[in-house]
């Protein structure tokens, strides 16, 4: 499912315009992404938790070159599903 149909059946589901339900969107997106730099973790009852993760820079080597190349330090975050979501999907 790409972004668009997402939007569009959340605002189906919600009874909001899609331009609405887009900028919520990209709301939750930039707070994600601020309590992510700051190594904090988002927790959803009944869904799930985000976990940000701190990966440090390493250098990686090109096997067929032989060329080293330094990869800078990243964030991710990881979910993890509560017990109460992975029963329902489990059904």
């Amino acid at each position: 499912m790409d972004n668009k149909t997402f939007t569009t059946r959340l605002a189906k589901r919600l009874n909001r315009e899609p331009s609405e339900v887009g900028t919520l969107i990209e709301g939750i997106c930039t707070l994600f992404k601020e309590v992510g730099n700051d190594l904090d973790s988002v927790a959803i009852p009944g869904f799930g938790t985000f976990k940000s993760l701190k990966k440090d820079e390493e250098i990686v080597v090109d096997e067929a070159t032989g060329k080293r190349t330094l990869l800078p330090p990243s964030i991710t975050m990881e979910f993890q599903p509560s017990i109460v979501l992975r029963k329902k999907l489990v059904k």
